[in-house]
C-alpha cells in the first residue's frame, strides 16, 4: 500500500511537472518568482482527518521553507512543527499533547500567472518526528512509542499574491505519516495543514 501510494504520487508529480513547466517558465519571465532562491515562512491551523481526528484536536503549526529554482526544476525544502492537544476521551489527565517535527523535500510547480495571482501545487517526501507529551494518568496503548521518527508524504495546492518583491500566500496540504505508534491506533497519521504566510 505504501509503495503504491508513493508510486502514484511520484507519477502524478512527474506528469504535472511536464505539463506546467513550459507555461510556468513563460509566465514567470521577469517575475520575482523566477529567482533562484526564495525563503518562505508561514503558519496556521492543522486539521486532523480520518482516524487521527478521533485522538487529536485541531492543532497549530509553523513552517519555514526554501525554494530552489534549478532551470525549470523548482525544488522545495520544508521544515515544520505541529502541535495537537490530545482529546480528553483518551486521557484521564487534565492535559496532553502530540507534536510533530518534520523535514520534507519535494517540488513546487506554478500552474499559471493570473496577473498578481499565481496558483501552484506542491508534493514531497520526508521524515516526521512524533512526540507524545502526556500528564501522569494518561491512557497510552500497549506497546506505543511516545517518541519515534517515521516516513511520510506531503502534497497540496496554494495561491500566491505578488506584493512587490514579496509574495503573500495561502495553501492547504495533506500530510500522511506512516506509523502505528503513538496515540493514534491506525496505519497512518493524517492531517491537513492550512497555512498563511509570506515568501521573500
Amino acid at each position: 500500500m505504501i509503495r503504491a501510494t508513493i508510486a502514484g504520487l511520484a507519477l502524478a508529480t512527474l506528469v504535472l511537472g511536464v505539463a506546467v513547466v513550459p507555461t510556468s517558465a513563460q509566465s514567470r519571465s521577469g517575475d520575482s518568482s523566477a529567482r533562484m532562491l526564495r525563503i518562505g515562512f508561514g503558519g496556521g491551523m492543522t486539521v486532523p482527518v480520518s482516524e487521527t481526528s478521533d485522538a487529536l484536536d485541531r492543532g497549530l503549526h509553523g513552517q519555514g521553507f526554501l525554494l530552489v529554482n534549478l532551470g525549470g526544476l523548482p525544488l522545495r525544502f520544508n521544515l515544520g512543527y505541529q502541535r495537537f492537544d490530545v482529546k480528553e476521551a483518551l486521557s484521564t489527565a487534565a492535559s496532553g499533547s502530540t507534536s510533530i517535527l518534520s523535514g520534507v523535500a519535494g517540488v513546487q510547480f506554478d500552474l499559471v500567472q493570473l496577473g498578481p495571482l499565481r496558483p501552484y501545487v506542491t508534493a514531497g517526501l520526508g521524515a516526521f518526528r512524533l512526540s507524545d507529551n502526556l500528564d501522569d494518568g494518561a491512557l497510552v496503548p500497549d506497546g506505543a512509542d511516545t517518541n519515534t521518527t517515521k516516513f511520510g508524504i506531503d502534497g497540496g495546492a496554494g495561491l500566491a499574491l505578488r506584493l512587490g518583491r514579496l509574495d503573500g500566500f495561502i495553501e492547504a496540504r495533506v500530510q500522511n505519516v506512516f506509523t502505528e505508534a503513538g496515540l493514534v491506533d491506525a496505519k497512518s497519521i493524517r492531517s491537513v495543514p492550512l497555512t498563511f504566510g509570506i515568501l521573500f
